[in-house]
């Protein structure tokens, strides 16, 4: 067995090479990566022939320590020596099976598909609340989803429950937020996320996750409601993760993954209708009709 040294910025990490020593690695020859005494971290070869830049990625049981390594290996008999160099992609920040998005079709969810894949590992099911936005917000929402990356797109008609069991019993209470906001998205929010959680059980998934930016209350509006329902689900909010600061960079990040977006760097506003409200949100003001 051969051994290998990865040399990173922020770490140096010894690997164990399993293979033949005489020849250079093949695709399914595997490294064993070990930071600490007490556990092992398996990591595929991507590349045909070893000598020259060969691409390796993290398995599913661990995250690697750093994203990029230099390797310098050391292979070969007592004779021979051969040296090489393997980039790491980026680790996963946590395995999961499948995940179940609340999905609008908008820029942000858009990207999160591809997001979710790439730092997860895992299946996306889109899910989208019918409470009464209307059928054109409807249409086209499957091919996009789909196209987006996700393994299928769910749509739930909530209309019904949601005049019932929330918009008739915030009216009665008065509900009003600091005197002036009357709660037309937020009363929104509860029962998507109960039909999130409905969603997950039917597919199987072992995780849900929103759009909700890391500043505002809808995070705290869906999140109580997953833990309430199903503190076993994990949840994965993008915002509170990801490098994405901005439209712009959401933009570019739609681009690179080849998501189709209906959107500019120079539209500044986004809108949130459903049957009690319509709300534009823009750069400098929010204006709420009811």
């Amino acid at each position: 067995m051969a051994q290998v040294q990865a040399i990173s910025s922020c770490s140096s990490v010894n690997l164990l090479f399993r293979g033949s020593v005489k020849s250079s690695p093949r695709i399914q020859d595997k490294f064993w990566c070990s930071k600490k005494l007490d556990y092992l971290q398996e990591l595929g070869v991507k590349a045909s022939e070893f000598n020259g830049v060969a691409i390796a990625h993290s398995s599913s049981s661990f995250a690697s320590p750093c994203a990029t390594h230099a390797i310098q290996a050391v292979l070969g008999n007592d004779k021979a020596t051969t040296s090489s160099t393997v980039i790491l992609e980026k680790p996963l920040r946590k395995k999961l099976n499948k995940v179940v998005l609340a999905y609008s079709g908008g820029l942000d969810t858009s990207v999160i598909v591809p997001w979710l894949r790439e730092n997860y590992g895992c299946e996306v099911v889109c899910f989208t609340a019918d409470v009464g936005q209307g059928i054109k917000e409807l249409e086209g929402l499957e091919a996009k989803a789909k196209a987006s990356g996700a393994c299928q797109l769910v749509v739930k008609d909530l209309q019904e429950e949601f005049v019932k069991d929330y918009i008739f019993p915030c009216l009665r209470a008065g509900a009003i937020y600091e005197r002036k906001y009357l709660l037309g998205t937020s009363m929104a929010r509860p029962v998507i996320a109960k039909a999130m959680v409905d969603v997950a059980r039917e597919v199987g998934a072992d995780a849900v996750s929103h759009g909700c930016t890391g500043k505002g209350n809808d995070q705290v509006r869906f999140e109580l409601t997953f833990f309430a329902l199903n503190p076993e689900l994990s949840v994965v909010a993008p915002w509170r993760e990801w490098e994405i600061t901005g439209r712009e960079d959401a933009i570019e990040y739609a681009k690179k993954h080849n998501v189709p977006v209906p959107v500019t760097k120079k539209s500044i506003y986004s809108r949130d209708r459903n049957l009690w409200h319509l709300s534009h949100e823009v750069i400098i003001v929010c204006v709420d009709l009811v």
